[in-house]
């Protein structure tokens, strides 16, 4: 891989982190700035964040960028098997959504411009999963560097996520 992309990585690593310790960057922002770098870094259409709700087992779109809304909420992914890979810790990797029987909504999909993706899941805590999920608009077979950089990515998600639920609770004591 070409050295400018594993400094443009590093660098994108280095701000995120700079972002999470900075007192006065919200949690929104902070993940925003994950999934756009995401999307940007991997040539990809879009990228989120998504949180596994303990109660509801719902998972809960924490952050996007680069999809729409009626995407977001369309289901295209099978969602009893993606809780289930989340919680067992697996990653997803789908290159070619039309071959693939975890596509439920393939239509929106071809109407979104996506035709694979790369969900990562995390621990954030004893209690809370989350998983980033990044989008391609053509067949995608990641590179190893890629996916470390999606795994650092997903893993200060984390990081940001758990720092503002104990900032919350030091405030609130």
């Amino acid at each position: 891989m070409d050295s400018t992309v594993i400094d443009a990585y590093f660098y994108a690593l280095s701000r995120v982190i700079d972002a999470i310790y900075r007192d006065d960057e919200t949690l929104d922002d902070v993940l925003y700035f994950i999934v756009s770098l995401a999307t940007e870094l991997t040539g990809a259409k879009g990228c989120t964040i998504r949180v596994l709700e303990q109660d509801t087992f719902d998972l809960k779109v924490v952050s996007s960028y680069g999809l729409s809304e009626t995407y977001l909420d369309s289901g295209a992914i099978d969602r009893d098997k993606s809780i289930t890979e989340i919680l067992q810790g697996d990653m997803i990797i789908i290159n070619d959504f039309e071959k693939d029987p975890r596509i439920e909504d393939l239509e929106a999909a071809k109407r979104e411009g996506v035709k694979a993706v790369i969900g990562i899941p995390f621990t954030v805590n004893e209690t809370t999963y989350s998983i980033l999920r990044v989008y391609f608009p053509v067949k995608k077979f990641p590179t190893h560097e890629e996916m470390e950089l999606l795994k650092s990515l997903g893993r200060l998600s984390c990081l940001a996520m758990d720092r503002a639920v104990l900032s919350r609770i030091r405030s609130t004591a």
